[in-house]
């Protein structure tokens, strides 16, 4: 009896390392998967946080490039609406400056139609221009309104009329803003000054100075 204790504690012994031996190994080779997975797992979400971040900054960009054009062509609507009021207004001082003749309320109807389409714009452009812009372009529309008021309140006009300082001064205050306005419009597209490429394009500080703002 008393020898086979030995050899059931070797045997017991034995069972006892291989369990431990099974039971180490299946805590390391369970570690080692962990370790793994974590790995995995952190390689997938930084993987999928260079993807969101990549689409945002390619959705950033196509916003961008949209704003940008619809912003240009925002622009180019005003300027040509400056444009087309200055020669208007500029038809209509030429008329009534030296005293030629009489003036009639349908003469100043496209000068209104062209005021109220240039205050449709600055709507647009509350969302898409930059504050400088912004502010000048109200100020265009604050001088032709009160051109178009000034004017109106003097017809029918006779020859040689007096009282055309007030309507001339806003006609040459309209001059100087639309020019401000053009040029802070091509500021904002990284273009250079009217001024620069053909002085004779912009008015300068003589009102009586050549330009298609009128």
């Amino acid at each position: 009896m008393n020898q086979s204790w030995p050899v059931l504690l070797v045997a017991v012994l034995g069972v006892i390392g291989t369990l431990g031996a099974a039971i180490s190994t299946q805590v390391l080779t369970t570690r080692r998967e962990d370790r793994r997975w974590n790995l995995e797992r952190e390689r997938e979400q930084a993987r999928w946080e260079r993807e969101r971040v990549d689409r945002a900054v390619q959705w950033q960009r196509e916003d961008d490039a949209r704003h940008h054009e619809s912003r240009e062509e925002t622009y180019k609507r005003f300027m040509q609406v400056l444009w087309t009021w200055g020669r208007e207004a500029a038809s209509i001082r030429s008329i009534i400056e030296p005293g030629h003749g009489h003036l009639f309320i349908l003469d100043t109807d496209k000068l209104y139609q062209d005021g109220v389409e240039a205050v449709d714009i600055v709507a647009e452009l509350e969302l898409a221009a930059s504050a400088s812009v912004r502010d000048s372009a109200r100020e265009c529309c604050e001088i032709m309104s009160c051109f178009v008021i000034e004017l109106d309140g003097m017809l029918p006009l006779p020859e040689n009329a007096d009282g055309l300082d007030v309507l001339l001064s806003l006609h040459d205050a309209y001059k100087m803003i639309a020019r401000k306005t053009v040029e802070l419009m091509r500021t904002d597209h990284g273009l250079v000054s009217l001024a620069k490429v053909d002085p004779y394009v912009v008015p300068s500080a003589r009102p009586s100075s050549p330009a298609p703002f009128g």
